[in-house]
């Protein structure tokens, strides 16, 4: 397998990553009845634009990353489904693990611990704070339980150009 190949997997992780940290901010940044400058926004608009075109253009990028320089990585057995499935798995168990602490902290808190006072419109903010570990706790079950369909894809697209990775 060439060096570009693992090159394109690794830059295409990242542009997931980067779109589902934009999105999980930008949930836990909503104007729940408060007024926030447009200036917030501002990155939470930009940054999915560009996780979107790192994604577009991570096939150019990876062979210039790599240069005149190509290798060939041995990867007995290995296909690029197999890399695609690994890269899914390993981020939806990154997102999905990394965010469960904070999705059960959040949800004891907002649940159990908020049900036994009574509702204060300024403790209702912290029920939002739950949104950002839950987005990411969700995206990483989505990365999970998809990765190896999406693989499956990714992996087919480029022979059907005619590409060679």
């Amino acid at each position: 397998m060439r060096l570009s190949t693992v090159v394109l997997i690794v830059i295409r992780l990242f542009s997931v990553q980067w779109f589902v940290a934009v999105l999980a901010n930008f949930v836990s940044v909503l104007p729940w009845g408060t007024h926030i400058p447009l200036l917030t926004y501002a990155q939470a608009l930009v940054l999915p634009v560009f996780a979107v075109i790192a994604w577009l253009i991570a096939p150019r990028l990876s062979l210039f990353i790599v240069g005149k320089e190509e290798s060939t990585i041995p990867t007995t057995g290995l296909t690029l489904v197999d890399l695609y499935a690994f890269a899914f798995v390993f981020l939806g168990l990154y997102f999905a693990l990394g965010s469960l602490g904070n999705v059960a902290n959040w949800l004891w808190y907002s649940f159990v611990i908020a049900a036994h006072y009574d509702f204060i419109p300024e403790r209702s903010h912290s029920l939002y704070e739950l949104f950002k570990p839950l987005v990411t706790f969700v995206a990483g079950l989505i990365c999970l339980f998809s990765g190896n369909r999406w693989a499956h894809k990714l992996a087919i697209r480029p022979q059907q150009q005619g590409q060679v990775f």
